[in-house]
């Protein structure tokens, strides 16, 4: 069954987002960082402007888990 998951992600201003990782930017929304806690998101975006000099904005995002596989050993 399907999960719809909410969360996330620094968005820049001309639409590419930030990850933890250098470059700390990329295109695509599949690669940016996830986060789901208000102090963890703050963090990042003071990262995000020491490493890249860019101020980022918050932008919530909603995703859907389709294909969880659960093993229990």
């Amino acid at each position: 069954m399907p999960r719809v998951r909410n969360g996330h992600v620094l968005k820049y201003e001309d639409g590419q987002y930030f990850i933890e990782a250098a470059p700390f930017i990329t295109a695509k929304l599949d690669e940016a960082e996830l986060y789901f806690k208000y102090f963890d998101l703050m963090e990042a975006q003071a990262r995000a402007l020491q490493a890249t000099g860019k101020t980022v904005n918050i932008t919530a995002v909603r995703f859907t888990i389709t294909d969880i596989d659960e093993r229990q050993s």
